[in-house]
């Protein structure tokens, strides 16, 4: 029987990508790189699926692929179109990788993740400056911050207030290490840079080796720097400035949020069933006397 088009299974935002990134790098004019402007590349015109697969093999190193993704992220901003979906396709692997631990939080929002990790990755080519290093690592960490921005506004929603006043912690992961890293980058306390060297060795098993490379500083001199970075971040998530529920935007006060219990001038039918008075009437009636000691 033939499949309609209503039976199909519909794509995901990065499949979708995906599929449109492979039929652009096909054909007569498939999209490409040239490699001769690219020293460490093949003197040729390399197409797009297979540059990627050249830059995520491990013998390719940190300034090619710096090089490459550069050059990349300038057609794309002078071009825009079949460039910025290029450099899209060749940036997925990583994407997918970026917004994981946010896809394990929220696995029913997986299309919503996608579509703002693409969008994040898009708006910050204007900010990409030419020559960055560790130009791949830099658009997955603006894409994550993206998605995990979405993801922060749907955890607010489910901590509203409710029908009961009742104290709660918002819904995890609202002190996810993402959630954390952009908090600090977001109120200056770390740059993005030092942010990201902790994500990728600390969260990504990035060893420091790899990342002094990228750096293009010694060994030494990328560990005091994250070291001093952690230092900072450690201070300031013991400060009096931080509060994990800051990650949960602040909702309307209700009479209900702003204090604990009821409103002062509640009525009494507004009284919980079974519960006993905590001081006598005012009326004349006294205390019941208790037993007689």
């Amino acid at each position: 029987m033939a499949t309609t088009d209503d039976d199909a299974p519909s794509l995901s935002p990065f499949d979708t990508l995906e599929e449109t990134f492979r039929l652009l790098c096909t054909g007569p004019r498939p999209l490409a790189l040239d490699g001769s402007a690219v020293p460490g590349l093949p003197d040729r015109e390399i197409p797009l699926v297979e540059l990627r697969a050249m830059l995520l093999h491990p013998s390719v190193d940190y300034p090619v692929r710096d090089a490459a993704l550069g050059a990349l992220v300038a057609a794309a901003n002078t071009e825009g179109g079949r460039s910025s979906i290029g450099l899209a396709g060749v940036m997925l692997p990583g994407l997918r990788r970026a917004i994981f631990p946010l896809f394990e939080a929220r696995p029913d929002k997986l299309d919503d993740l996608e579509a703002e990790a693409i969008v994040g990755l898009l708006r910050s080519l204007e900010c990409c400056r030419p020559g960055r290093p560790r130009v791949a690592s830099w658009l997955c960490w603006r894409s994550r911050i993206a998605a995990a921005r979405l993801l922060r506004r749907e955890l607010a929603e489910r901590a509203g207030p409710g029908a009961d006043p009742v104290s709660a912690a918002p819904p995890r992961p609202w002190g996810h290490p993402d959630f954390v890293l952009a908090h600090v980058v977001a109120a200056g306390v770390i740059c993005e840079e030092d942010a990201d060297l902790i994500a990728t060795t600390r969260l990504e098993h990035q060893s420091l080796e790899e990342a002094a490379r990228a750096l293009r500083i010694s060994y030494k001199a990328c560990q005091l720097r994250r070291a001093r970075a952690e230092a900072t971040l450690a201070a300031h998530l013991r400060s009096d400035n931080y509060s994990p529920l800051d990650f949960v935007e602040k909702r309307p006060r209700t009479p209900c949020s702003c204090r604990r219990g009821r409103p002062r001038d509640a009525s009494g039918a507004d009284r919980r069933p079974g519960k006993r008075r905590s001081s006598p009437d005012r009326g004349g009636e006294s205390a019941q006397p208790g037993p007689p000691a």
